[in-house]
């Protein structure tokens, strides 16, 4: 399940949603607890977000989508003209570096957007 309780999220035709809580012991498709924003009116679903599981349908609630962004070391100079390498990883080049590592392989996270 990646729904966080108090979260708003959208269903595929748009509408938003509040999500209020998740129900282990109730029913398969009644588990996921959310209130929609418009009316205030509670909506079921299961713990993926869907209505029904066979289709998908507007109704259907859509967890976050993740996506995956490269990191990588950057190299520095000293004042004195040294040169070494951050134990931070960067997405983009700070200011205070000469550039980003790109020749070895970046370390690849998965991020919720």
């Amino acid at each position: 399940m990646n729904f966080k309780v108090g979260e708003i999220y959208r269903d595929r035709g748009g509408v938003e949603y509040k999500f209020l809580m998740y129900v282990p012991s109730a029913h398969e498709s009644t588990q996921l607890l959310f209130m929609g924003l418009t009316h205030g009116s509670v909506h079921t679903r299961y713990t993926d977000g869907t209505v029904d599981r066979g289709a998908k349908t507007p109704d259907d609630i859509l967890p976050p989508e993740k996506k995956t962004i490269k990191l990588y070391q950057a190299l520095h100079r000293t004042d004195d003209g040294t040169r070494y390498y951050s134990d931070y990883l960067y997405e983009t080049c700070p200011e205070d570096a000469v550039r980003l590592i790109t020749e070895w392989p970046p370390v690849i996270v998965e991020v919720d957007e």
